[in-house]
């Protein structure tokens, strides 16, 4: 039976962007709903600016966090931690490009953008960002 469409839910009194069906769209709710209010509006930010940027994603949980993927490959994952939520890019740090020095890690393969506050959500750079972990 296919999942019934929900309503975009309210975060913040703005309309957030739910992920499409495909993927384990209600394991990512779930995830989100066990964070702290504070986290879950991070969250929901940064799922919006993802679905937004890359609407073919698919979502799943992995690794205990949803990981978003296109055509089959991983290109970010959303965690929430104690003091913030972290946004990883799957791209070599060559390829994203950040003269501000926000992203965070020193792997071959991924980058984090650690997100405090609202503020932190700086959605061209994020948008760039995931341009570049998606190859397109």
């Amino acid at each position: 039976m296919p999942a019934a469409k929900r309503p975009p839910t309210e975060s913040a009194g703005k309309t957030v962007a739910k992920a499409t069906a495909k993927g384990s769209d209600r394991e990512v709710d779930a995830y989100f709903a066990q964070q702290p209010a504070d986290k879950r509006v991070l969250l929901e930010k940064l799922r919006a600016v993802i679905v937004k940027a890359v609407p073919e994603a698919t979502v799943s949980i992995k690794w205990g966090v949803p990981v978003y993927a296109r055509n089959g490959k991983q290109f970010c994952a959303l965690a929430s931690f104690k003091d913030h939520v972290g946004l990883n890019f799957f791209a070599p740090p060559a390829k994203l490009i950040d003269p501000a020095k926000k992203l965070e890690g020193g792997g071959k393969i991924s980058r984090m953008l650690k997100v405090r506050s609202a503020g932190d959500v700086d959605a061209a750079s994020i948008r760039r960002w995931l341009k570049a972990a998606t190859g397109s």
